[in-house]
């Protein structure tokens, strides 16, 4: 399929070039702002230097005043500037990695490490889900540890058809808000650790208070509070002398000092990575204000929408009320506040206590919602990867995954992997259960390409994502994959072990994927069972397939050994495919060409031989 998306690639490289003349344009700021604030500085200093071997110095210490003035106005603006020329320039690169993502320039793209369940590693591994030049580095936006775990899932673990149109449905309206989605990746990756702090912030959340365990404590911090206030109001009110009032408020003083001796530094051990979490709450605002600013729909953001803005009050609110209570618990790292104002009200008031109580009222209220929060962000950074996928390709299309289809039938299918320019599509039908399609053809010619696009779009289309065709229409499957096979010299497993340990694996998918539970097996084998001689190999292919096929289930396999149409058992179940080349004269620059187009009926020619000539080895090559 002719899928270049010649419309696309234009707008991110206007895109580009807006951002980067804004980085140079603030880059050029930056030097300025910091020439200016070298001169005011040195001004200051200066006009303070005469100011005091003058014997007026009035007017040299204003102008110094006004000097010092300008350079602290010349620090703020400058860390304005500054802001300005990084987030210009992480937009300037998410556009440019936009169009290697277009070009499937896989070198200039990022690639994130995420960890695979054990059951999923095959079938990921042999159609490139994950890792270099795989489809997680293609469709990944997410930045928050949270978003790629739910997109990996969703890869892996096919959803069900209604909430397969509910994502398809989501990702069809974001799929236009450009610029609200890489706002979303460019907040994302301004965070210091890129979201590794939301897990500590929410088992901070979840985890069980330190003060209202100790209710004693509370009430006699409460009690000694009141105390001091009565004390205070019958010294104002002259009911207690000043001797009376002084002596009473040394024994408070000196009793709460007790009461911060023994417990104070546990209050501070708790306290103390509050300003740490205050700031980890209010790095995600701006993220969480883009589900807030997306307008309301019946479609998958629905559900994002609930649990952000209305789960517990909202996220925008509680956290906006942690950030205020986690300010007023934060005084005593402000030097202003330290001295002037939070060491009375620690000495006569208990401050610290009274402010971790408010701090664990909010987290016995709110605490709960924090996980569902984050999972709701998670799931939008998910949805907006699925729309970029559906923007960045307007010729692919929606599939249909319905429990009523019988078979995967597919019009144009091409591998969502490969560059546009080089992309071909076929038209491909695999089905209904109890047969499977049966690819021959010569070596290099798209066997096993054929099978892997298969594979990566049935991932994309029951993830809730666009796929590489003109029209793909398939029942709920579970993939099973049978291509990349290594033998393991640690474990002494030999290749032809791992082959059948892993067929084992599908036959017990193909028992436990049963029409009962809405789902088929959809299995693609690729040259199985080499590992073993040809007429042995011939043998265990058709007793697996049999087997396969009397568990209902359809699939495709690639192979060589042309019998496998003929044989009892299978004839009647198989449909026959294959892919050719085209030899040319032997001075001609190419001497075997491929045009990757699928054909019925079996293989007429084999290339193998042809293939030991082009890399030189003739016949006559090591003979005496």
């Amino acid at each position: 399929m002719d899928s270049h998306p010649t419309a696309i690639e234009p707008l991110y490289r206007q895109r580009v070039e807006q951002f980067a003349a804004a980085e140079r344009r603030y880059a050029r700021r930056e030097r300025m702002v910091m020439n200016l604030r070298v001169a005011t500085f040195l001004a200051a200093v200066a006009a303070a230097a005469l100011g005091w071997k003058s014997g007026h110095p009035l007017p040299w210490y204003v102008g110094a005043g006004l000097a010092l003035s300008g350079f602290v106005a010349a620090v703020a603006y400058h860390e304005r500037v500054r802001d300005q020329l990084l987030r210009n320039g992480l937009l300037r690169q998410i556009n440019e990695q936009a169009i290697a993502r277009l070009r499937r320039a896989w070198s200039e793209l990022p690639e994130t490490p995420i960890a695979v369940p054990r059951e999923h590693r095959a079938t990921a591994d042999d159609l490139d889900l994950f890792g270099h030049a795989s489809l997680f580095q293609l469709l990944n936006w997410a930045t928050t540890p949270g978003g790629m775990v739910i997109l990996r899932d969703w890869l892996l673990e096919p959803a069900p058809p209604d909430e397969i149109k509910r994502r398809q449905q989501a990702a069809t309206e974001l799929a236009p808000r450009l610029e609200m989605r890489q706002t979303l990746i460019l907040e994302g990756r301004l965070l210091p650790d890129r979201g590794e702090s939301i897990e500590r912030f929410v088992a901070w959340a979840e985890g069980g208070p330190w003060l209202a365990a100790r209710p004693w404590l509370l009430w006699w911090c409460r009690m000694m509070a009141l105390v001091v206030l009565l004390a205070l109001c019958l010294t104002c009110f002259g009911i207690l002398s000043g001797d009376q009032a002084g002596l009473t408020l040394v024994g408070l003083v000196a009793l709460n000092c007790l009461t911060i001796a023994q417990f104070g530094g546990r209050v501070r051990d708790v306290c103390e990575p509050l300003n740490q979490r205050r700031g980890e709450a209010t790095r995600y605002r701006r993220m969480f204000d883009l589900i807030y600013a997306t307008p309301e729909s019946q479609s998958e953001l629905e559900a994002v929408q609930h649990e952000a803005m209305r789960l517990g009050g909202g996220v925008l609110r509680r956290l906006g009320q942690l950030n205020r209570i986690a300010t007023l618990a934060m005084l005593r790292h402000v030097p202003f506040f330290l001295y002037t104002v939070w060491l009375p009200l620690q000495l006569l008031f208990l401050y610290d206590f009274h402010a971790l109580n408010l701090l664990e009222k909010w987290q016995a209220r709110y605490g709960r919602y924090v996980r569902r929060w984050f999972a709701a962000l998670g799931k939008f950074e998910a949805l907006c990867s699925l729309a970029a996928l559906v923007h960045d390709h307007p010729r692919w299309t929606m599939p249909e995954v319905d429990v009523a289809a019988d078979r995967f039938q597919a019009r144009g299918l091409g591998h969502p992997l490969l560059p546009p320019k080089t992309c071909v599509a076929n038209d491909v039908e695999v089905g209904p259960a109890g047969s499977f399609l049966l690819v021959t053809g010569s070596n290099m010619s798209g066997k096993s390409t054929l099978l892997r696009a298969i594979g990566v779009n049935a991932v994309l289309a029951q993830a809730g994502g666009p796929v590489c065709a003109e029209q793909l229409c398939l029942p709920p499957v579970v993939l099973a994959t049978s291509m990349r096979i290594r033998d393991c010299l640690e474990n002494a497993v030999s290749f032809y072990m791992a082959e059948l340990m892993r067929l084992k694996e599908i036959v017990d998918l193909a028992r436990d994927a049963q029409p009962a539970k809405d789902h088929t097996l959809l299995y693609l084998l690729d040259e199985i069972l080499l590992g073993t001689n040809s007429k042995e190999r011939h043998i265990a292919v058709v007793r697996v397939l049999e087997h396969l096929l009397h568990r209902r289930t359809m699939g495709a396999v690639s192979t060589h050994d042309l019998d496998l149409a003929g044989s009892e058992g299978l004839a009647g179940a198989c449909r026959c495919v294959h892919f050719c080349e085209t030899l040319h004269a032997a001075d001609a620059a190419e001497r075997m060409t491929f045009d990757y187009k699928l054909r019925p009926g079996i293989a007429t020619a084999s290339n193998a031989l042809k293939l030991l000539e082009l890399v030189g080895l003739t016949e006559d090559d090591g003979r005496p």
